[in-house]
């Protein structure tokens, strides 16, 4: 995969909103969704007007436009990437987020409920004496994935990986997608796609099913809740276990950037 790494770019994304910026946060509420079943206490929110339509399209322009055709197995992927690496835009963003993520998850230890939902009793079970586990969030990964869909372009259902840091104690508990464009337009009011789509888990059991032949004519719809792409706005989402898909784009462009939020591990007691 193409990547590149560089500074110097800092000043397009400053830590603070622009004055008159106001962001607007929403919980994602599993719990009264289709989706109560399988995520009631799982973590989602939105972020509207984190960036500025003007930061995002700066923010594209200054990534270039040497566009990679990401294709993963069997069409499970198609869309196209620039990975490039950058501490100040990383951590600008990192300070638009932090503030308004809820107390709870910039603190994981073991016993708490959504600590256990998010990192997984396997991450919290170590301790040293009576000192016990607990993560707290750190920074932003400086690896920005932008990625652009095109008409046909899509990510069929997923779990995000929990990304480690070599040599370091830390990991990836958290996805932040901010979406670089508002969602493309379709013709006559038809829907354009490009939505993220959470799906109950089970879907991707089906989709491996489905790649290995194994797929039913069983052709009811499974239920799923949509986030519909807006420029500026950011979808944070636990990584582990929450399935996911970036629906197929019927019409026009959807243009966004990928980033991880990392959580170094602390021996403290509880």
């Amino acid at each position: 995969m193409h990547s590149s790494s560089f500074q110097g770019h800092g000043s397009l994304i400053t830590p603070t909103s622009p004055e008159g910026s106001t962001a607007i946060v929403t919980p994602i509420d599993f719990a009264n969704s289709s989706l109560a079943g399988d995520y009631s206490s799982f973590f989602a929110m939105t972020i509207d007007n984190l960036l500025t339509p003007d930061e995002c399209a700066k923010l594209q322009a200054a990534a270039g436009n040497d566009w990679q055709t990401l294709s993963k197995g069997n069409a499970f992927r198609e869309c196209q990437n620039i990975l490039l690496f950058s501490q100040q835009w990383a951590s600008a963003i990192y300070d638009r987020i932090v503030s308004h993520l809820p107390e709870e998850v910039k603190t994981l230890r073991k016993g708490d409920r959504l600590a256990e939902v998010i990192a997984g009793p396997s991450h919290l079970k170590a301790s040293m004496g009576a000192r016990k586990t607990v993560w707290r969030i750190k920074e932003a990964n400086e690896r920005l994935s932008f990625l652009r869909y095109q008409p046909g372009h899509h990510f069929k259902p997923h779990c995000d990986a929990l990304y480690a840091r070599p040599g370091k104690d830390e990991r990836s508990f958290l996805t932040c997608q901010i979406y670089l464009s508002d969602a493309p337009k379709g013709a006559d009011g038809e829907s354009s796609g490009g939505e993220t789509r959470f799906w109950t888990s089970q879907v991707g059991k089906r989709q491996r099913a489905h790649e290995m032949g194994q797929v039913t004519e069983d052709k009811k719809e499974a239920p799923f809740l949509d986030v519909k792409p807006k420029v500026g706005k950011a979808l944070i989402f636990q990584q582990r276990m929450l399935w996911h898909s970036g629906q197929e784009v019927k019409h026009g462009e959807k243009f966004t950037v990928r980033l991880d939020l990392m959580f170094e591990r602390h021996f403290e007691r509880l």
